[in-house]
C-alpha cells in the first residue's frame, strides 16, 4: 500500500463523520485547556505570594485532581460512542480485504490525530486564557495582580503525559472492541435487533425507596455536623436511585403508557413510546448521567457561589472582633487577675492605645457526650471510635465554665450564686434540666438560664450545641474538672484554662491590622510570665485573606467544573439524539411509506424529546430542592447563615441551567428531526 494510505483513510473517516468528531475534539481540547489552567494556577508563584495563597493552591490542586478523573471517565464514554458509530464502516473495510492489523493502523492514526489536535488546541487555549483566569481568581480573592504573562512548563508536560496516557488507553479499548468483533457483526451492528426490556417493578420500586430515603435524610437532619457526615451517603443513594428510576422506572412508565390506549394509539405518541420502550435500558443510563451531571452543576455552583457571595457576613460571624486573643495556660491557678492584667498591658503597648471596646474574660473549656444533664468527658471518644455516627454527634456538647465575677463585670450586673450553683446559656435549645454534671465531678444546681452572653462568639462555636455555665467558685470547680480530665489519661480529652481578649481597631487598615496581630503574638510569648501553654491571635484582616482565598478558589473551581460538566451533559445529549436519530431513521422511513406525514413525524419527535429529555431537568430540579436543607446546614459550617442568599442562588442557577438546557433541546431536536425525516442519510 502507498505511503500515507492509512493516514488518508483516518482523515477521510474523521471528515465524513465530522458531525460526530467535531464536538468530541472540541471537548477534548476544552478539558486539556481547563486542566492546564487549574494546574498552572496551583503552581503560580503569584498565588502563593498573597495572603491566603496557601489555601488557594491546596484547593486548586484538589480541583485539578477532580477534573483529571472526570476527564478520564468522560473521554472513555465518548470514545465508546464514536467506536460504536464506526462499527459498520470498519466492518466494510474488513469485508473488502483489510485485516485487523490494517484497522488497527487506522485507529492508531485517528487516535494520534485526535490527541495532537486536543493537545495543541487545548494548550493554546490554556496559554491564552490562563492569565485571564488568574486575574479573575485574584480579583475574587482580593489579591493584587501583575500583568506579566507566564508559562508553566511542568503543567504543559503534565498535560502532555496525562492526556497521552488517556488516549493510549482509548486506543487500547477501541482495538479490543474491534479485535473481538467479527466482520459481519460489525456490518450489522447498527441494524441488529434488541429485545425490548421487561418492566422490572422490583428495581423501579427500589429506586423510589432509595430516593425517598435520601430525601428523608435531607429534610430530617438538624445538626450541621451530622448533615456533613451523612451527605455522601445521601449522594450515593440519589445516584443509584436515579439510575434505577431511569433504567427500570422509565420502562415501567412506558409499559403503563402503552396500556393507556387513549394516549398510546395516537400518531404523535405511538412511535415515540414504542421506540423508547424498545431500547429504554440503554437510554435510561444516558438520561440518568445527564440528570446526575445537571444536579452536580446546580449544587456545586449554587453552594460555592453562596459561600463566596456571602463571604462578608460569614467572615464577620466567624470573626466578630477585629482581634481575638486566646491564651491557654497549664492550670486554672495561672489564670489570675495578674495574668489578665499582663495581657491587657501587652495589648495596650503593642497597639499604642488604639484598642477599642476591650473584652476580657477567663473560661475553662471542654467537650463531651451529653445525656440527661450529664456531660461525659470520656464519651467524646465514642464518635471517633464509632466512625462519627450521626446519633452520637447529635449529643456532643462544647462547654465553657465562666467565672461569675467576669460575667457581672462585663454585663454590669450584680448576680449572686452560691458554690454548687450555676446559670447556663445555650446556643441551641434552652437548657431543660435542673442540674448540670460533669461526670466525675460534683453536680451543679441550675438556678436559671441566660438569654445572652456579654460577648459575641464565632459561628463555628455554635455548630454543635454549646453551653456556657457561670459559677461563683470558678477556680475550685475548674481545678476539679481539669484534675479529673488528667486522671482519664486520654489524649483526646482536654479541659483547658484560657484567657480571652477581644477588641476592635478603629481606623487601622487591614495590612497594619495583620501586622499588629503578628506583633501581639511575639510580644505575648516574649513578655508573659508564665508563658502561655498555647496561644492563638487571629485578626479579621488575616482571616479575610484566608477566607476569600479559600472560598474564592472554591467558587472559581465550581465555575470551571460546572463548565466542564455542562459541556459533558450537552455532548451526551447531542450524541444521544444522533444515535437515536440514526436508529429511528429506518423506522420513520417505513412509517412515511405507509402514509405518515412529515408534520406527524415532527409531532412524534417533539413528543419523544419532550417526554424523555426534560425528565432529567425536572428530576435534577427536584434533587436540588431536597438537597437545599443539606447544603444550607453544611455551608453553616463555613459561617454562611444567609438563607435568602442561598435560595436566590439556587433559583438563579436552576433558571440559567434550564435556559441552557432548552437551547440544547432545540438544537438536538433539529438534528434528530433532520435524520429521521430523511433530510440527512446515515
Amino acid at each position: 500500500m502507498k505511503k500515507g494510505f492509512f493516514l488518508r483513510l483516518a482523515l477521510d473517516g474523521m471528515r465524513k463523520n465530522r458531525r460526530l468528531y467535531l464536538p468530541y475534539l472540541l471537548t477534548c481540547a476544552g478539558t486539556v485547556m481547563m486542566l492546564y489552567i487549574l494546574a498552572s494556577l496551583a503552581r503560580s508563584p503569584l498565588m502563593r505570594s498573597i495572603r491566603g495563597g496557601d489555601s488557594m493552591t491546596i484547593v486548586l490542586s484538589l480541583g485539578t485532581i477532580v477534573l483529571a478523573l472526570f476527564s478520564l471517565l468522560f473521554l472513555l464514554y465518548t470514545n465508546a460512542f464514536l467506536t460504536r458509530r464506526r462499527n459498520r464502516e470498519f466492518g466494510l473495510y474488513n469485508v473488502l480485504g483489510m485485516n485487523k492489523r490494517n484497522l488497527s493502523r487506522i485507529l492508531l492514526w485517528e487516535t494520534l490525530l485526535s490527541y495532537l489536535f486536543a493537545l495543541v488546541a487545548g494548550l493554546a487555549g490554556g496559554l491564552l486564557f490562563s492569565k485571564l483566569a488568574e486575574l479573575f481568581l485574584l480579583h475574587m480573592a482580593g489579591g493584587k495582580a501583575d500583568y506579566a504573562l507566564s508559562i508553566d512548563p511542568l503543567s504543559i508536560l503534565a498535560a502532555i503525559i496525562f492526556f497521552g496516557a488517556i488516549f493510549a488507553l482509548l486506543l487500547v479499548v477501541s482495538l479490543a472492541r474491534v479485535g473481538i468483533s467479527k466482520p459481519l457483526d460489525l456490518l450489522k451492528s447498527e441494524s441488529a435487533g434488541e429485545k425490548p426490556p421487561k418492566a422490572n417493578w422490583l428495581f423501579a420500586l427500589a429506586g423510589v425507596v432509595m430516593l425517598g430515603a435520601a430525601y428523608y435524610l435531607a429534610v430530617s437532619i438538624e445538626s450541621p455536623m451530622t448533615a456533613l457526615m451523612v451527605f455522601f451517603i445521601a449522594v450515593l443513594l440519589v445516584i443509584v436511585a436515579t439510575y434505577l428510576l431511569f433504567i427500570a422506572g422509565s420502562v415501567v412508565l412506558c409499559k403503563l403508557l402503552q396500556k393507556n390506549k387513549g394516549y398510546y394509539y395516537k400518531s404523535e405518541h405511538f412511535v415515540s413510546v414504542s421506540s423508547m420502550a424498545f431500547r429504554m435500558k440503554r437510554n435510561g443510563a444516558g438520561l440518568a448521567s445527564i440528570c446526575i451531571l445537571a444536579t452536580m452543576v446546580l449544587v456545586m455552583i449554587s453552594s460555592s457561589g453562596s459561600l463566596y457571595l456571602g463571604g462578608d457576613d460569614s467572615l464577620r460571624g466567624e470573626c466578630p472582633y477585629d482581634v481575638m486573643i486566646k491564651a491557654r495556660f497549664a492550670s486554672p491557678e495561672v489564670c489570675s487577675e495578674e495574668t489578665m492584667a499582663a495581657l491587657r498591658g501587652i495589648v495596650h503597648d503593642t497597639t499604642e492605645g488604639r484598642e477599642d471596646g476591650l473584652i476580657a474574660y477567663t473560661a475553662l473549656d471542654t467537650s463531651g457526650y451529653f445525656d440527661g444533664g450529664t456531660l461525659e468527658l470520656d464519651g467524646i471518644t465514642r464518635y471517633v471510635d464509632a466512625s462519627s455516627s450521626a446519633a452520637t454527634m447529635e449529643r456532643v456538647r462544647s462547654v465553657y465554665i465562666l467565672p461569675l465575677a467576669d460575667y457581672n463585670r462585663l454585663m454590669d450586673t450584680e448576680l449572686t450564686l452560691s458554690p454548687g450553683e450555676t446559670l447556663i446559656w445555650s446556643s441551641g435549645k434552652a437548657y431543660s434540666y435542673d442540674t448540670f454534671t460533669i461526670k466525675g465531678c460534683r453536680t451543679l444546681r441550675v438556678c436559671g438560664t441566660l438569654d445572652r452572653l456579654p460577648f459575641r462568639i464565632p459561628t463555628s462555636a455554635t455548630l454543635s450545641t454549646t453551653y456556657f455555665a457561670v459559677v461563683s467558685d470558678w477556680e475550685d470547680y475548674a481545678r476539679e474538672v481539669a484534675d479529673y480530665t488528667r486522671s482519664l489519661g486520654q489524649s483526646l480529652l482536654t479541659a483547658d484554662a484560657r484567657q480571652y481578649l477581644y477588641f476592635s481597631l478603629p481606623g487601622v487598615g487591614e495590612d497594619e491590622q495583620a501586622e499588629l496581630g503578628e506583633k501581639l503574638q511575639d510580644a505575648i510569648y516574649t513578655r508573659m510570665e508564665p508563658e502561655p501553654y498555647g496561644l492563638g491571635v487571629s485578626t479579621l484582616a488575616g482571616n479575610r485573606s484566608d477566607f476569600f482565598g479559600t472560598y474564592g478558589s472554591l467558587f472559581f473551581i465550581g465555575i470551571i467544573l460546572s463548565i466542564v460538566f455542562i459541556a459533558a451533559a450537552a455532548l451526551i445529549i447531542y450524541y444521544k439524539q444522533l444515535s437515536e436519530g440514526y436508529e429511528d431513521q429506518r423506522r420513520f422511513d417505513i412509517m412515511q411509506k405507509v402514509g405518515m406525514t412529515k408534520a406527524e413525524i415532527k409531532s412524534a419527535v417533539n413528543s419523544q424529546v419532550l417526554t424523555v429529555f426534560f425528565a432529567p431537568l425536572l428530576l435534577a430540579g427536584l434533587h436540588l430542592a431536597f438537597a437545599f436543607p443539606f447544603v444550607e446546614k453544611i455551608i453553616r459550617i463555613f459561617g454562611v447563615m444567609n438563607r435568602p442568599l442561598l435560595i436566590y442562588t439556587n433559583v438563579i442557577c436552576f433558571l440559567a441551567f434550564a435556559l441552557f438546557y432548552v437551547f440544547i433541546y432545540r438544537r438536538t431536536a433539529k438534528a434528530y428531526y433532520s435524520i429521521v425525516s430523511g433530510a440527512e442519510q446515515a
